[in-house]
């Protein structure tokens, strides 16, 4: 692997470990937190559809069928 003039590897500073684990766990709670929006839009979206549903099958029934009657 060739480098630019400065021998050291990423690995070799001290700080790096913390900086990693830094990244590491600021990803996992964006994922976190991404995940449990998800899961609240899901959830809204399934009653809306639900309410929806309940709307059109009421509908429905109080439709008269206006071609039998001819």
């Amino acid at each position: 692997m060739k480098t630019n003039g400065n021998d050291k590897a990423l690995e070799s500073y001290k700080i790096f470990p913390y900086v990693a684990w830094i990244v590491t766990l600021g990803f996992a709670f964006f994922v976190y937190n991404l995940s449990l929006r998800l899961e609240r839009v899901a959830t809204d979206l399934q009653a809306q559809t639900k309410s929806l549903e309940a709307k059109i099958n009421a509908q429905s029934s109080d439709t008269v069928d206006y071609e039998s009657k001819q």
